[in-house]
């Protein structure tokens, strides 16, 4: 025989601290497709049957003109430590504390990145027939404010700014690449195992 249904007890539920508006995306809203400077909130160890990543979470603070209509907004970011994309990881260490780890092996705490400032990329994607906002790339937040300010320039002053950039990334480099092997990024916490 069916046991009876029980009746369920009315519970007092506050959801004064819930953030965001019904039918609204977790992980926030669709705002327009550009550059946003955003903080570093989060960091969770990831598992699954691919392999191990961590996962990010970004708040935007502010475009990268300096408007903060989407302040608050969050983006999830997620780092594989497989070694074909493991250039993501680098990336994110490199746009949040200006350390080159390309090359190196290094033990990494990636607490030490939370509430550190970064440029995000955000572009809009499809999913599940939606179209929704995404953060696909990151950099550091100096390079997002310079490209900002390079937009009303013509193409050819852009060009050769980039080439200027790529001959300072070199000798940087090379300059990276006399420098002691003890860089330890204290920073960060992240040792090299070389």
């Amino acid at each position: 025989m069916a046991r009876p249904a029980r009746k369920t007890k009315v519970t007092k539920i506050n959801f004064g601290d819930v953030e965001g508006t019904p039918g609204q995306r977790r992980g926030g809203r669709r705002i327009p497709e550009g550059d946003y400077l955003a903080k570093i909130t989060k960091v969770e160890p990831h598992k699954t049957e691919k392999g191990r990543s961590f996962h990010w979470q970004f708040q935007v603070t502010e475009s990268a003109s300096g408007n903060k209509k989407y302040k608050g907004t969050t983006f999830h970011y997620y780092t594989s430590l497989k070694p074909d994309a493991l250039f993501n990881l680098r990336n994110l260490i490199f746009a949040s504390t200006g350390k080159n780890v390309t090359g190196k092996a290094v033990n990494f705490d990636p607490n030490k990145l939370i509430g550190k400032v970064i440029g995000i990329i955000v572009e809009d994607e499809e999913y599940k027939k939606k179209i929704q906002s995404r953060c696909v790339d990151v950099l550091p937040k100096d390079q997002l404010e310079a490209e900002d300010e390079d937009e009303d320039e013509d193409d050819e002053d852009e060009d050769e700014e980039d080439d200027e950039d790529e001959d300072e990334d070199e000798e940087e480099d090379e300059e990276d690449d006399e420098e002691d092997d003890e860089d330890d990024l204290d920073d960060v916490d992240v040792d090299e195992d070389m």
